[in-house]
């Protein structure tokens, strides 16, 4: 997958169909069916540090042009602060007409749509080997009241945080620290985790793991 930086709101993702193919989905599945459509982008957007680019906080646009050789996948941060809709557009002139937009009427993602993806932009997962990892980082973590779940797949649990509720950056970032201490960032998504994976807290962990565990 390619990543390209178009200015601070906005960045392009190349992807083959066969790097499609490698993460298991199929051509004709991401053309006909919006909801693996959505997993693949999530997908993708989970195998890059979307920090270096700008902040995937609110709504964003996407924009898809289908190719012979795969999907160009354009991602603009809207400026919510903006009271014209329409500026939302704007960070799309700078480069849209240098693009080929190969249209495709079964494409899973809606041409320029808007996506308020509260929940899963701010979902954030991490992963550790032994249930003992987690309890430092319950009893630091949950005076904050963050939505939270726990999943096994494969030799790994991983713990699932919602930080929609936390706007302050200074508190994000030393919840994030607290995370990084004890926990390994992970770049799995919460879809193969739902679909692959063990739910074993589906909500409250961090209130369920000080329960128990002190």
């Amino acid at each position: 997958m390619d990543i390209e930086r178009v200015n601070e709101n906005t960045i392009k993702l190349f992807i083959t169909y066969r790097d499609i193919e490698d993460r298991g989905y199929s051509r004709e599945e991401i053309w006909y069916n919006r909801a693996k459509g959505e997993e693949l982008f999530w997908d993708m957007i989970g195998e890059i540090n979307t920090e270096e680019y700008f902040d995937l906080d609110g709504p964003i646009w996407i924009h898809v042009n289908a190719s012979e050789q795969g999907l160009e996948v354009i991602v603009t941060r809207a400026n919510v602060n903006d009271s014209d809709p329409s500026s939302l557009f704007s960070n799309f002139d700078e480069h849209h007409e240098a693009t080929v937009n190969h249209k495709d009427p079964f494409n899973p993602f809606e041409d320029d749509d808007v996506l308020n993806h509260e929940g899963i932009a701010n979902m954030s997962l991490y992963k550790f080997k032994d249930i003992d990892e987690i309890i430092p980082v319950a009893n630091r973590l949950v005076e904050y009241g963050l939505h939270t779940s726990l999943y096994k797949y494969e030799n790994y649990y991983y713990i699932a945080i919602n930080f929609a509720g936390v706007n302050d950056s200074a508190t994000r970032q030393n919840i994030r620290s607290i995370l990084n201490e004890y926990l390994t960032s992970s770049k799995m998504t919460i879809y193969r985790l739902k679909e692959y994976g063990t739910a074993i807290m589906e909500e409250d962990c961090l209130e369920t793991i000080v329960h128990y565990f002190n």
